[in-house]
């Protein structure tokens, strides 16, 4: 059984998340186990997404950014929130 093809349909600001949603996660690659649920598979997503991993990116420029001036980085990821994220 192959792993889940999981990615973003709603763009996002993230370093481990490229422009295209696909995200950057083991157990959606090489650590994939069928034993693995799709409550696991959520819960890695959101621990991810609360803490991202600039050292194995998907997005270099994100990372970069980041790396740089992480203050300013989660402002753009709430901007980006704000903007594509929210109900009309």
């Amino acid at each position: 059984m192959a792993a889940p093809k999981v990615r973003f349909l709603t763009k996002i600001y993230h370093p481990n998340v490229d422009k295209l949603g696909r995200i950057c996660l083991d157990i959606l690659k090489d650590k994939w186990s069928p034993a693995l649920q799709i409550r696991t598979v959520l819960l890695s997503i959101q621990a991810l997404m609360s803490a991202p991993n600039p050292d194995d990116p998907l997005d270099e420029n994100v990372a970069r950014h980041w790396k740089t001036n992480e203050v300013d980085a989660m402002n753009t990821a709430r901007q980006w929130t704000a903007a594509h994220a929210q109900p009309a």
